[in-house]
Parts: structure tokens; sequence; C-alpha cells
């Protein structure tokens, strides 16, 4: 049956299951089909993108693909928006700002400050928001002769490493009065700068992406796995010489 779908990647997991059986190869509800799918990771729903193409592996290196989108901040009495491209591999925080508006030709400049600084040529994933669909965005892949992956409609999950950034940043902010915009930018360049160097990071096996994005994280994971065989040597010899005290 794997191997069936294997060779059907762009079918889903209904079609699959009657595709199957009219050409006898496995008689299994929908339901077992799904399972059967998605403990082999086959699901199509998660394998496909929008019109752009399939959906990018994980990316193996810093500056492979990024990620771009805008959240809504409120600062004062007024909505600003807060433009962040993140490194997929690292979930580094390559560049923000925080905007008065939403005009394409602004967040187009944010996103080529970022290619700028860092002299990257990474693929961008964004949604398919008027900013990101328009001209000024549309030259800037061209100039720096960039892929731009657009993720489906109605479908936040692919540009889900910027979406989860967006919740830890709501949270970080939800005690914060945001006086004015120096003030909220100097809010957010420290929660930034926290994020990125010092807060352990789910997805990367607890390390910071800045460990990920500037650094070696097999060397991180071999000194924490070296403390870790330390530690239990020690309280084997201090458990030993208790029992020989004992004895």
């Amino acid at each position: 049956m794997l191997t069936y779908a294997v060779a059907h990647p762009k079918d889903g997991y209904r079609r699959l299951t009657w595709q199957m059986i009219d050409a006898d190869i496995a008689y299994l509800s929908e339901s077992s089909v799904y399972r059967i799918l998605h403990d082999a990771d086959l699901l199509y729903r998660w394998k496909r993108r929008s019109a752009a193409g399939e959906r990018p592996q994980r990316p193996t290196r810093p500056h492979e693909r990024w990620h771009t989108d805008l959240m809504y901040l409120r600062i004062a009495d007024s909505w600003y928006f807060l433009v962040t491209v993140l490194d997929a591999y690292s979930r580094y925080v390559v560049h923000w700002e925080v905007l008065p508006s939403m005009r394409a030709a602004d967040v187009r400049l944010v996103v080529q400050q970022a290619l700028e600084a860092t002299g990257a040529h990474p693929a961008i994933v964004s949604d398919n928001g008027a900013q990101f669909t328009a001209a000024e965005f549309k030259d800037l892949v061209r100039r720096f002769a960039l892929e731009h992956i657009r993720i489906r409609t109605y479908h936040p999950e692919s540009n889900g490493v910027l979406e989860r950034f967006h919740r830890s940043t709501r949270d970080a902010l939800a005690d914060e009065a945001l006086a004015n915009l120096s003030h909220a930018r100097a809010v957010i360049a420290r929660w930034i700068q926290h994020y990125n160097e010092e807060r352990l990071h789910a997805g990367l096996g607890y390390l910071t992406p800045a460990e990920f994005y500037r650094g070696n994280p097999a060397a991180r994971i071999d000194e924490r796995q070296l403390k870790l065989e330390r530690a239990r040597e020690e309280r084997r010899r201090i458990n030993h010489q208790r029992l020989t005290q004992a004895a």
C-alpha cells in the first residue's frame, strides 16, 4: 500500500482508498488509509503547496529559506505592523521593522535590507497578501534572483515557523503598554534579542536560534550529552562509595 501511495504523491487519502480498491491493491476504509499514511508521513495535504508547487523540504543550512509576514501591533491608540524576516533553518530573526502602514514599498524595503545586510539569496516564503503579490515585491524577487514561494490560500500552517514566532511575540508583549513607536521598537528589540540569543527553542532541540544560525548545533548537543554522561558517572561513583562505606 505504501509503495502505491508513494507512486501517487498528488492523490489524497480518500482518492487513494478507492483507487487501491479498484486496482485490487488494498481493501481498507478511508480512516484506515488516513492512519497508515499519517504514521508514514505520506499525507498529501502536508506534501502539497499552492499553485507555486510542492511544500519545500526542511532546510539544512542558514539562509536556505526565509519566511516573512506581518503582524498587527497596537501602539497607544493606533495600529502598526511588525514585519519580520525569519530564517527557517535556525528560526533566527534576520531582520524586522515596525511600520505605520502596510504599503508594499515599505514591506519590500524591510526584506531588501535583510538581503543586503546578509548577502544571502534564500527562497522567500510568504502568504498571498497584497504586499507580496505587488509589483514592488515581484521586482525585488527578480532583482535578487530569488525563488518566491507563496503558501496556499487559507493555509497559514505553510508559514508555520513565522506564525509560531508571532504567537510567542504576542505572549511576550501581552503585559507591555506600548506608549509610542519609539518605545515599541525598544521593547521589541529586547524581546527579539532574547528570542534569538537566550530563549531555548523546542523546535531546535532546546538550543537557541543563534546557535543554529551562526554556531555548531551538533557540537552543542554533543557537549550536553557529555555533561550528562559525566553526571551519571559521578552519581555512580558516589553511590559506589556509599555502598562501600556502608559495608
